[in-house]
C-alpha cells in the first residue's frame, strides 16, 4: 500500500521539479519580464507540500467506514489550502512592499489551478466509478 501512495505522488513531484527547474534555468529571462523566480519556486514548493498533505488526508478519509469522513477530508483540505495560501500571499505582499512581483503571484495562481486539477484527477483514480451498481 505504501508503494501505491508513493506512486500517486509521482505526478505532483514531477510537476514540482519541472516548474522549479524552469524557474532556475530561465531566472534571468523571467527577471527581465518582472517575474521573481524565487517567488515562483517558493509558491511551487508550498503548493506541492499542501497538495501532498491534502491528498494524504483524502486517502485516509477514503479508508474510513464513516461516509461523512470523505466530506470532512475534502473540506479540511480546502480550509487548509485557504488559510495557508492566503496567509502566505498576505505575508509576501506585506514583506515585499514596493518590490512585489505581481506577475509571479499570477503565475502562482495558475500553478494553484494546475495542482488542484492534478489532485482531483489523482483522487478520482483512487475511487473508480462503479459500473451498473450505483
Amino acid at each position: 500500500m505504501f508503494k501505491e501512495k508513493k506512486k500517486l505522488l509521482l505526478p505532483l513531484l514531477v510537476l514540482m521539479i519541472l516548474v522549479n527547474t524552469v524557474a532556475v534555468l530561465f531566472g534571468s529571462a523571467m527577471q527581465q519580464a518582472h517575474i521573481d523566480g524565487r517567488v515562483i519556486i517558493a509558491a511551487n514548493t508550498l503548493l506541492f507540500i499542501i497538495c501532498a498533505s491534502s491528498l494524504y488526508m483524502q486517502i485516509q478519509s477514503m479508508n474510513n467506514t464513516n461516509p461523512h469522513a470523505m466530506v470532512r477530508g475534502v473540506m479540511g483540505s480546502v480550509v487548509l489550502k485557504l488559510f495557508v495560501l492566503g496567509t502566505a500571499a498576505f505575508i509576501y505582499l506585506y514583506a515585499a512592499g514596493e518590490n512585489k512581483s505581481v506577475n509571479a503571484l499570477f503565475i502562482s495562481m495558475g500553478l494553484y489551478i494546475v495542482y488542484t486539477w492534478l489532485e482531483v484527477r489523482i483522487a478520482m483514480r483512487l475511487n473508480p466509478p462503479k459500473h451498473g451498481g450505483n
